[in-house]
Parts: C-alpha cells; structure tokens; sequence
C-alpha cells in the first residue's frame, strides 16, 4: 500500500509535468514563480519552495527549456492574489537590448577567411561591441553555433 506523501509527492511532480508541457508548446522558459503560483492554485505542496523551485527547474531542463528563477520578486505565493494570467514585466523572459547575435555574426563574418580568432578573443570582442552582461558560456554557445553555420574556425586558446 502506498503512503499519503508518495501520493502527495506524485500528485505535485505531475502538475509541475503538466505545467512544463504547456509552457514548452508556447515559451522557451519557465519562471519558477509562475510554476509555483501554479501549482499553489491546485493544491498545497507539502515541500518547501527551494525543493518545488528544484523540481520545476529539473522537469524544465529536461524538457530543453530556461528557467528563470524569479521566485520572490513580487511577494508570496499561494495566496488568492495570485493571478496567473497577468502580462506583467517579470513574467516575460530578459530582453537585451543589443543584438548580441547579430553582433556574433558581424564578427565571425569578418573573420571567415582566417583562423586566427580564439573563442576568447571572440567573446572579449563581443563584450566590447555589446557591453552583454551574458556569462562566457552562454556567449561561447551562441559564437560556436554561429561558427558552424557560417564555417568559421576558431584557432586555440592558449
């Protein structure tokens, strides 16, 4: 016989499923606020919100999705003010203001013919032309998308 906290623990992991599934058919992310208003207006969790906040971001990525973690930003959740339907600022994905990606193909456009560009140098030169404020990973991700596409090579970093 199963016990009430398995139960309450699958009942919680397939809302949270439920919920991923939808935002993946629309967004390309996940607030961990809005999962967890979500989920509050379902029904009561009985983890803490560090371990539902985990349990989004796990299914999430997972799923090939972002998550931001925005949990706090606008006061508690689970009470009746929350309104899932809202178009609020916090609720849509950051926005940069530059073209961080039109940048990166300016870039590996001029170098096309050389190898003498490092994925480091590659990201310093992007940094400065778009003052991004992206960690390096995510900068050397696009950059070497963009260089398969384009055929370009980068030399080694030393």
């Amino acid at each position: 016989m199963q016990r009430s906290d398995d139960i309450a623990a699958r009942r919680v992991a397939m809302i949270i499923e439920q919920y991923v599934e939808a935002r993946k058919r629309h967004f390309g992310y996940v607030s961990t606020d809005q999962a967890a208003r979500a989920v509050h207006r379902v029904l009561k969790p009985g983890i803490s919100a560090h371990e539902l906040d985990d349990m989004v971001a796990a299914l999430a990525v997972k799923n090939g999705l972002a998550v931001v973690f925005d949990r706090g930003a606008r006061g508690s959740v689970g009470g009746a003010e929350a309104d899932l339907d809202r178009k609020d600022q916090t609720m849509r994905a950051p926005a940069e203001t530059t073209d961080v990606a039109g940048a990166a193909d300016a870039i590996l456009g001029s170098h096309r013919e050389d190898a003498s560009l490092s994925m480091k140098a590659a990201i310093a030169l992007l940094r400065e032309r778009t003052g991004t404020k992206r960690s390096d990973a995510d900068l050397e991700g696009l950059l070497a998308k963009k260089a398969t596409v384009l055929g370009v090579h980068f030399s080694r970093d030393n």
